[in-house]
């Protein structure tokens, strides 16, 4: 049995490596090729969409993003010629987007370099010890992570001051940050 403070240990580190090595990719595409890591995102799921591109929907659903957060950091692509919006045939309410060629190169020596930053950062593991890993956090289920059920039936009396969404000092609904990995490290 593991010490509940091994299993939180255990996600500060998962979490804590996955942010750093998130935060490096950012700075490295900056550096290279002057875009962030969101914006490598979107290319990378156009990438991965077909010909008929990925509506404004389903561009938000794949990033897990709001969608003023797609109108955002499309919009720059789209000036610098890298993605084109359109609007759908089928209904004209509806915006597509696509990579076009200048978006569809970039983003291969994009990944290619991607690849090699993760390469890197992996570097000190054996291949073994990847698949390892790789089997380890497939076991982690997220859906079974979430809001505590509400107890049914009178509250009991608490010694400290409840706040609003708060009962006796402590959230009912405990929010568990989860690393948001970059679709571009979905690559394989």
């Amino acid at each position: 049995m593991t010490d509940d403070r091994d299993t939180l240990r255990a996600w500060l580190h998962l979490l804590g490596t996955a942010n750093a090595i998130k935060k490096g990719v950012d700075t490295r595409l900056r550096q290279r090729f002057g875009t962030s890591i969101s914006r490598f995102d979107v290319l990378a799921a156009l990438d991965r969409a077909d010909d008929e591109g990925l509506t404004a929907g389903g561009l938000t659903a794949y990033l897990k993003v709001t969608e003023g957060n797609t109108t955002q950091v499309t919009a720059p692509l789209i000036q610098t010629g890298l993605v084109q919006r359109t609007v759908s045939p089928r209904d004209g309410r509806v915006a597509i987007f696509r990579l076009t060629t200048k978006g569809r190169q970039l983003f291969a020596a994009m990944a290619e370099e991607n690849r090699r930053w993760i390469d890197d950062a992996f570097s000190r593991l054996a291949p073994t010890e990847i698949a390892q890993l790789r089997t380890l956090l497939a076991a982690i289920e997220p859906p079974s992570i979430g809001p505590e059920p509400v107890p049914q039936g009178p509250t009991p009396p608490s010694s400290t001051p409840a706040k609003a969404g708060v009962q006796g000092g402590r959230s009912q609904h405990p929010v568990t940050p989860g690393p948001r990995l970059s679709p571009g490290y979905r690559q394989i």
